[in-house]
């Protein structure tokens, strides 16, 4: 039976995904993997890349591993699944100051919805609270993911 995998760690992998990598949990080992979107794409049509760099040759010789066994990996919940923008709707609305949740709340309209919450709840001195809420939207996901999964988590 695979050893559970830390949360913790699983938590902060989720929270730092790159725009532009796929990441996996490796099942037997529970490390997780990060294979570049360009090489994935050149393993998948068995396309060697010449020139390689030492760790882009273990990034290779990763995604190689992925295709070829892909029941020992599962995909991490990416960024549409996690859809940070939804915890910072959800932190707005769990707010019991009125004045502070119509702030967030107009802040997270339109285009720049990111930055304008980030610089409203640095304001606000809401902080320290978002922090706390995201962490534990972040917990909850990797949570459900694991049990979806069979995952055994500590």
């Amino acid at each position: 039976m695979p050893k559970p995998v830390n949360l913790e760690m699983l938590i902060g992998e989720m929270e730092s995904q790159f725009e532009g990598y796929h990441y996996f949990l490796h099942r037997e080992t529970m490390e997780i993997v990060m294979v570049s979107t360009e090489i994935l794409s050149h393993v998948e049509v068995e396309e060697p890349i010449d020139g390689l760099e030492d760790w882009e040759q273990i990034e290779y010789a990763q995604a190689v591993d992925i295709l070829e066994h892909p029941s020992h990996y599962l995909d991490l919940p990416d960024s549409e699944e996690i859809n940070e923008y939804r915890m910072m709707e959800h932190f707005c609305y769990s707010l019991d100051d009125d004045h502070a949740k119509e702030r967030l709340i107009s802040a997270i309209q339109g285009r720049g919805a990111f930055r304008r919450f980030k610089d409203e709840v640095d304001q606000l001195g809401k902080r320290e609270e978002w922090f706390v809420f995201r962490k534990e939207r972040y917990r909850e996901v990797a949570k459900d993911w694991c049990e979806v999964h069979g995952i055994r988590y500590e």
